[in-house]
């Protein structure tokens, strides 16, 4: 998998609405140049068969998921040397750069996740990341020790924050019964949502 980032959607990232002076664009396409070789990314999922201690958005689901991705510690190390270089400028776009890599790696890890329910015969399915509505923060602990991956080279501090900071991880599930309680209607972002589907 290559995780490539355009300057089209960089610039739209950090709110570009009308055309940038040569002197940004240059930068951007010096970071993105640099963003190829910083990143080192790995996906890790694992179907769920244990029933017992369950987080709550995996109860009732037919098939179960946990997932993890990270792009490494090499761009956050580069991102810290600009800073400390005082290139504060470089240092935000390559950190914005970042975060759109890291939700590329996120969709790729839900797609292998798709086609692998798909291969059991179930095509809907929604995602959830520890923090956002109904997950509690703390589940990123009940993830990684599923996920039980030293390969993937995500640690969490006390807080429950991956190190490295370009990471993510979440649950899916596929099938069965939705409590009321995670229902997708009632979310703000449900027309927009990519984690549907």
């Amino acid at each position: 998998m290559n995780i490539r980032v355009q300057r089209e959607e960089l610039l739209r990232q950090i709110g570009y609405r009308q055309p940038p002076e040569s002197r940004l664009l240059k930068m951007i396409d010096d970071v993105l140049a640099l963003l190829g070789d910083l990143i080192e990314h790995k996906l890790a999922f694992k179907v769920i068969q244990d029933e017992q201690s369950l987080p709550p958005f995996l109860v009732g689901a037919a098939l179960k998921y946990a997932g993890g991705a990270t792009l490494g510690q090499k761009l956050e190390n580069k991102v810290k040397e600009l800073f400390d270089e005082e290139k504060p400028a470089e240092a935000y776009i390559l950190d914005t750069a970042g975060s759109i890599a890291i939700t590329k790696a996120g969709d790729a890890l839900w797609s292998r996740i798709r086609q692998d329910a798909a291969s059991k015969g179930f095509r809907k399915g929604m995602r959830r990341t520890p923090g956002c509505r109904g997950i509690e923060l703390d589940t990123q602990r009940w993830i990684f020790e599923e996920l039980a991956d030293p390969d993937l080279g995500i640690t969490l501090t006390e807080s429950w924050m991956m190190v490295p900071r370009k990471s993510l991880s979440f649950l899916a599930r596929f099938g069965g019964k939705l409590k009321n309680s995670f229902s997708c209607e009632g979310c703000p972002q449900y027309a927009d949502c990519t984690l549907r589907g």
